[in-house]
């Protein structure tokens, strides 16, 4: 969504964010903020406070949504609820226009967490009120066919792409490689089959990793983690400020991505910021879409289980030249997205 901002104003537009502001982060400058209240206090009292939670969620997007009357809504999805019934709400009251930018299915994502008729009526609702909208963006081919099939929605795939392409320098030979597994820790992430890979090679004292971020699975695979550390494994956790990151990924000489998948049709943000700093990925081969991002051996290599994972990391063939994409988002976005603002 800071992508879109940027580009949005670069064009001229007036530009307000609205979001939960959770990490710090550099707005373009020329567009406004409006931090979204997390009511984290309700959290004590289960289901009862998240359904209130996001009702006063609801309550307070709308609210902002009216207050500053904008022509057209962009909104994110997921998460679905509540800023699509927020959005539906707001253009109905103000006459806007909305356009969600699909990068994966709510529902699949709560289907991680729960199930039964909670999963059915989340998909109805992500669709009823997503057909609504007057233009949708989607992140992938795949996507973007399931879109049509199962909400009939026309889309238009608009493909995260690197800021920019940093031609990779040659490195003097490190004592050490660097292997950087940026993660959410989320439950669409395997960080458990990463860490099943350095069981396989451990002790492994020329390798320095980091797993980068934070989230809700970090804690409870920290054992396994001191467990790696005792064996003579480097790994570090936490998370990173952006200079600090971009510093990071500029000397990697692997990229790892875990991420799973929900629906099969989304693509792993991180991995473009891999392929922006020219980091060979190694990445997680969950199917579906994937290959529109990552072509084995030739921009990244694929996995399929912790055996796979553990050879590539141990080997010398991820650390081959691979060619990158050499479409940047500017270029991107203008030959997709532009044309939906200019009304």
């Amino acid at each position: 969504m800071l992508n879109h901002a940027r580009e949005l104003t670069r064009h001229g537009y007036g530009v307000t964010l609205i979001g939960l502001c959770e990490r710090p982060f550099t707005p373009p400058p020329d567009a406004k903020v409006r931090c979204l209240r997390r009511w984290s206090g309700l959290k004590r009292f289960g289901l009862a406070g998240a359904a209130l939670r996001m009702s006063f969620t609801l309550g307070q997007l709308l609210a902002l949504l009216v207050r500053t009357r904008p022509k057209t809504i962009l909104v994110q999805n997921p998460p679905a609820f509540p800023t699509l019934a927020a959005a539906r709400m707001a253009a109905v009251l103000i006459g806007s226009r909305v356009i969600v930018d699909w990068h994966n299915y709510g529902f699949t994502m709560l289907a991680l967490r729960t199930g039964g008729r909670l999963i059915a009526w989340a998909e109805r609702y992500e669709g009823w009120m997503s057909r609504r909208a007057a233009a949708h963006f989607c992140v992938s081919r795949a996507m973007q066919e399931d879109l049509k099939r199962r909400f009939g929605i026309e889309a238009e795939t608009v493909y995260d792409r690197p800021l920019r392409i940093q031609p990779r320098q040659s490195k003097p030979v490190d004592k050490n490689r660097v292997v950087v597994c940026p993660a959410g820790w989320t439950a669409d992430e395997d960080i458990a089959m990463l860490l099943d890979a350095l069981d396989r090679i451990a002790p492994a004292p020329d390798l320095e990793i980091h797993l980068t971020g934070d989230g809700p699975s970090r804690e409870l695979l920290m054992p396994r983690i001191e467990d790696l550390r005792r064996r003579g494994c480097q790994i570090h956790t936490g998370f990173l400020e952006e200079a600090e990151y971009r510093e990071l990924l500029a000397r990697a000489d692997i990229g790892i991505s875990v991420h799973r998948s929900s629906s099969g049709l989304d693509l792993a943000m991180k991995v473009v910021d891999l392929q922006e700093a020219g980091v060979p990925v190694l990445a997680f081969d969950y199917g579906g879409s994937l290959p529109e991002q990552v072509s084995d051996g030739e921009t990244g290599f694929l996995f399929r289980d912790a055996d796979e994972l553990a050879r590539l990391i141990a080997g010398n063939r991820a650390v081959r030249s691979i060619s990158t994409s050499t479409i940047v988002w500017e270029k991107e976005w203008t030959r997709t997205a532009a044309t939906y603002f200019d009304h």
